[in-house]
């Protein structure tokens, strides 16, 4: 018996039918997942344990291996993004549980790319000192709309709040984050 190996490219594949293939076996459906999350999972992570390499790298490979183990269990009724950030957030949490969270404003300078410039260093400074105001949830929100790219409607069910909650919230951090960059540069 001759059998045949056909090569698939999976990444024109939606979401739903990389789940779909996941779930009857195909690792090429899974890798492609991967491959499309991994790195917003990872910065979404890097960003929350303060920049901590090896805890980041380690916390990601545990999303995606409860990612794999619970795949059965996935629905479309969200997004395939907002589902793995639910279970990265729950991994984080579970992680700190009685810890305390590491802040942005926590992260090395370096780690945000920051060059050598004293202007750029005092924006940083300026910036630093505005979210160490903010309280766990206004920092979550950007994490999760800026660092993670995800969109509305996924940070929604990520929180498990309306969409409309979402941006309502997001938007007023914004303002208030404009508002102090703007009174503190006068």
């Amino acid at each position: 018996m001759n059998s045949k190996q056909v090569c698939v490219n999976h990444t024109s594949f939606s979401d739903g039918v990389l789940c779909e293939g996941s779930r009857i076996g195909d690792a090429d459906a899974f890798a492609e997942l991967y491959r499309r999350y991994l790195n917003s999972i990872y910065r979404f992570l890097f960003r929350r344990t303060g920049g901590n390499i090896a805890l980041s790298e380690d916390l990601t490979s545990q999303v995606f291996l409860d990612a794999l183990d619970n795949l059965p269990h996935y629905h479309e009724r969200s997004s395939f993004a907002a589902w793995l950030f639910t279970i990265a957030r729950r991994r984080l949490a579970d992680h700190y549980r009685n810890g305390k969270m590491y802040l942005l404003d926590e992260i090395p300078d370096e780690l945000f790319g920051i060059s050598d410039r004293s202007e750029d260093r005092e924006n940083m400074e300026h910036l630093k000192q505005l979210l160490s105001v903010l309280d766990e949830e206004k920092r979550e929100l950007l994490q999760l709309r800026f660092s993670a790219e995800l969109s509305f409607s996924d940070m929604a069910v990520v929180l498990g709040k309306s969409e409309a909650a979402v941006k309502m919230s997001l938007y007023r951090v914004l303002d208030w984050l404009r508002g102090q960059w703007e009174a503190g540069n006068e």
